[in-house]
């Protein structure tokens, strides 16, 4: 329902994200609650360890900050929500309620219908707009979220990308339930080059050249005549995108010259203006302002309570998790990260290094920690490692 469905609800019924995201979160933990009753057991592990951790870090600067209460307890859906997906997933797959392979053909379909909406979307935006009763502004750049919710490019953006990496590096059996592969990566792939998710695009042509080059490598990996290829080609790329940072193509994308962009004193003049890209913002807070080892409180860089930015206009779960917590929350936060992903069926050594760097991206660019789309086709999709958890009998 929330691939679906999320989108229509808040778009038509005026449904906030945060109203819910909470209502399921509080579903997924009812049905996790009833589920360790019946079987008298509870799981505990580094994951849950964590969550607690994150929730009293939250619980903490709240009072310290004298934050207020509608704050701090919708701040908590951030150790929550991941929680309370990484335990629903843990029990289906632990009980096999269902199969990896039907929730990968419900995923596939899912992702098949976002390109027809994704183009009335586009081509229709003057007319549906009229329809927009979620109180919430949406320019014609956030329209293009499909079927998820409002402005979650981004997180339709890596469903798809999970969705294709299923279809190339899969096993057997989920492989065998796709009968035209390649058609379909170049639909869904025609699919993401729709949305605004530009992070997505340029980790999806990533994607493919992995796929064809991975077996190269493989082959030719010992061979000194594939590594001096190697080095010439990323010397090349190198000095081709050094040649291109003068072209006026590439300062429009900047906002500036390469140099402008990436000295201190523009970053923080910029700051100052609240026009701050991510980066120049982390420039900021670790060359100029005082260093914030307790943060703000919660919300204290968004109020949520009246949808505005007391700071530059970004969503982004690492700059808020600064502002909000400090270095105590952001280091609590990032071993959370680590330990949900090392929980995910992903190969140990560099794929399991990139899976990280991809997820703290997408951190920096996004709240992902309440982004249940994101989330549950993670933990759905990626999750096998059943026996590496720990059951506690009550």
């Amino acid at each position: 329902m929330i691939f679906v469905l999320g989108g229509s609800i808040q778009f038509l019924l005026g449904f906030s994200n945060t109203v819910l995201t909470f209502f399921l979160t509080g579903f997924i933990f009812c049905v996790y609650g009833i589920y360790s009753i019946h079987k008298h057991k509870l799981v505990l592990n580094k994951i849950v360890l964590f969550a607690a951790l994150y929730s009293c870090i939250i619980i903490i600067t709240a009072l310290v900050r004298k934050s207020d209460i509608i704050s701090t307890v919708a701040y908590l859906i951030f150790p929550l929500l991941p929680l309370g997906i990484y335990l629903f997933t843990f029990i289906n797959y632990k009980e096999n309620y269902i199969s990896k392979i039907t929730v990968f053909k419900a995923f596939f379909y899912i992702s098949l219908i976002q390109l027809p909406v994704l183009i009335v979307q586009i081509y229709f935006y003057d007319f549906l707009i009229l329809f927009n009763n979620s109180g919430q502004r949406i320019a014609w750049y956030d329209f293009m979220f499909g079927t998820f919710f409002i402005k979650s490019d981004h997180s339709l953006g890596i469903f798809i990308l999970i969705i294709v990496s299923i279809i190339l590096f899969s096993d057997k059996k989920i492989h065998d339930t796709i009968k035209y592969p390649k058609i379909s990566i170049i639909y869904l792939g025609t699919t993401l080059f729709l949305t605004q998710s530009n992070i997505s695009k340029v980790l999806f042509i990533l994607l493919i050249l992995g796929s064809v080059l991975g077996p190269v490598y493989k082959k030719y990996k010992g061979d000194f005549r594939f590594k001096a290829l190697g080095v010439i080609l990323v010397v090349l790329l190198v000095s081709i995108g050094y040649s291109l940072k003068e072209e006026k193509f590439v300062q429009r994308k900047l906002g500036g010259s390469f140099e402008k962009q990436f000295s201190l004193q523009s970053a923080e003049k910029f700051y100052e203006d609240t026009t701050a890209k991510r980066f120049q913002i982390i420039m900021v807070a670790a060359k100029v302002l005082k260093t914030k080892w307790i943060g703000d409180g919660p919300y204290s860089y968004f109020d949520v309570r009246t949808g505005k930015f007391k700071q530059t206009r970004h969503f982004t779960q690492l700059i808020w998790t600064y502002f909000d917590l400090g270095i105590i929350g952001l280091i609590i936060v990032f071993f959370y990260m680590f330990y949900l992903i090392s929980y995910l069926d992903i190969d140990k050594g560099i794929p399991f290094l990139i899976f990280i760097a991809i997820f703290l991206l997408y951190a920096l660019y996004t709240t992902i920690l309440s982004d249940i789309a994101i989330l549950f086709a993670l933990f759905t999709v990626f999750n096998k490692r059943i026996k590496q958890a720990k059951i506690s009998s009550s």
